[in-house]
């Protein structure tokens, strides 16, 4: 979510004292093979996977895959691209910040809970059942192919209304586990059935609220809500450059998407979207990013798409933008102006066959 150090070099102390010496390693890609997340079996209670609504999809293991005969949605020519951002003072980059930006691949796996978490407001009760999930994204091209360029861990939840039960355990006042409710109990109403909680390790933590639907026939992606930041000059975003591999990308960052879905057949899908500005949600940072890159809002749309006419969602697509606000020196200026430049990622992926309990 904010600037780092170049992925492919290791800055050490050598030499001299307080010398920092640059050396370039070697990359190797890594093994997508195996999921990301291995819970310890447990039987007794049962996962509550039909009880998590559209996120039951989700559970298994999601990589870049070519999709059908092609040859592309696979990590060497996958149907993505992130449009990031980098504030930087250097004469060499007059606008006041520089482009990042690539095609990646990545690993997301989703796990799911034994257990759920009862939200009781005194006569009903909002039950969320959560999944987890973590997620490692690589560079596809350029001169840091295959590094580790952003891993987070978090949880979906989907929110069911219900009544209250009576006592700690459903029972009143009772031993043991029983099946009563409060009288008059009645399920609450709520606006937002959905939520993403989201743990980055720049310093970052985002809970998002939202909506899920379903859909027939294949989704329309047009371009992101916003992909300019507005009060700055922005030729760096159609200039061809190391950091802006694929300007129409950079104009468009869900170009990839549509790209992919001419590539498939998709039938029907589940929409998800998410965003932090709804539902009681937020971000908090800390204070360095504050200072440097204070992430305002997150919002996100996710497509599982099934195909061919199945019912089992094997495709996912996403697209998901971070509103950062960063002090900018523009060329001749003294002192900088805060830009809010949207940071965009957007990803078309395929279901590991066999991972998830509807693999």
């Amino acid at each position: 979510m904010a600037n780092s150090a170049p992925p492919n070099h290791i800055l050490f102390a050598g030499g001299q004292q307080g010398q920092l010496v640059d050396a370039t390693v070697a990359t190797d890609p890594p093994n997508l093979s195996q999921p990301l997340i291995n819970e310890p079996a447990q039987a007794n209670p049962p996962a509550s996977i039909t009880a998590t609504g559209p996120l039951q999809y989700l559970l298994g293991t999601w990589t870049n895959q070519n999709l059908g005969q092609t040859m592309m949605g696979g990590p060497e020519n996958p149907y993505s691209y992130n449009l990031m951002i980098l504030p930087q003072v250097d004469p060499e980059s007059p606008y006041g910040y520089i482009l990042k930006s690539m095609p990646y691949y990545e690993e997301i796996t989703f796990t799911a809970v034994h257990g759920s978490a009862a939200n009781r407001g005194g006569l009903g009760t909002q039950v969320s059942y959560a999944i987890l999930y973590e997620q490692r994204v690589y560079i596809a091209a350029g001169p840091a192919e295959d590094m580790l360029v952003h891993f987070e861990n978090g949880i979906w939840g989907y929110l069911d209304d219900q009544q209250q039960v009576l006592g700690p355990y459903g029972n009143g006042n009772q031993p043991g586990l029983g099946n009563q409710f409060v009288p008059n109990s009645v399920p609450p109403t709520q606006e937002f059935d959905l939520f993403k909680q989201i743990s980055v390790p720049h310093g970052n933590s985002v809970l998002a609220c939202g909506l899920f639907s379903s859909q027939s026939g294949a989704p329309t992606i047009g371009p992101p809500p916003q992909v300019l930041p507005a009060g700055i000059n922005t030729d760096a975003y159609d200039s061809l450059s190391v950091g802006n591999l694929n300007p129409d990308r950079a104009l468009n960052p869900n170009l990839p998407l549509s790209q992919a879905l001419a590539a498939s057949n998709v039938t029907k899908y589940l929409e998800l979207q998410v965003d932090s500005s709804k539902g009681g949600g937020g971000v908090t940072n800390i204070g360095f990013e504050q200072q440097h890159c204070d992430v305002l809002q997150y919002y996100a749309t996710y497509w599982l798409e099934a195909l061919g006419g199945s019912d089992d969602y094997t495709q996912l697509q996403y697209s998901q933008t971070i509103m950062m606000q960063i002090p900018i020196v523009q060329a001749g200026a003294s002192e900088p102006t805060n830009i809010v430049f949207p940071h965009i990622t957007a990803n078309t992926l395929t279901k590991v066959p066999g991972s998830g309990p509807s693999g």
